[in-house]
């Protein structure tokens, strides 16, 4: 009688490549949209009936409630506020608008200035940010 061997059975491996292949694909997903993602200031921003929603908020002037002032979420100086805004309104192609975000504990007066020292870098249009009151 003829004898037929039943081949060994080799262990099959699992193929790792659609595993590894969707993990790239997530980090890179999580790395774009980190990358586009603008970190909050916590500001205590006062409210308003008649608010109106903005599209464009590119240069964006931030006053918390210790005075501290912000430029697009990077800190500066009453003193720099001036020369970083050129720079900024420099960039802008079409309308050079500012927005300025202060909280609600910051006095008039250092708010005035912000606007103020804003003008004098060439800020054609000036709005504040605030919240919707509910």
């Amino acid at each position: 009688m003829i004898d037929f061997h039943n081949p060994r059975q080799e262990k099959k491996a699992l193929d790792l490549t659609p595993m590894i292949d969707v993990v790239f694909l997530l980090l890179i997903f999580f790395m774009l949209t980190s990358i586009y993602a603008r970190p909050v200031l916590p500001l205590e921003l006062p409210e308003a009936e008649s608010c109106v929603p903005q599209r464009n908020q590119e240069i964006v002037i931030s006053i918390e409630g210790d005075g501290e002032l912000t430029l697009n979420q990077s800190p500066v100086t009453m003193d720099e506020l001036q020369t970083a805004l050129v720079q900024e309104l420099g960039r802008e192609s079409e309308e050079k608008a500012v927005c300025l975000a202060a909280d609600k504990s910051v006095e008039f007066g250092l708010a005035v200035r912000v606007m103020d020292v804003a003008k004098k870098a060439g800020a054609q249009n000036i709005s504040i940010i605030t919240r919707e009151k509910e």
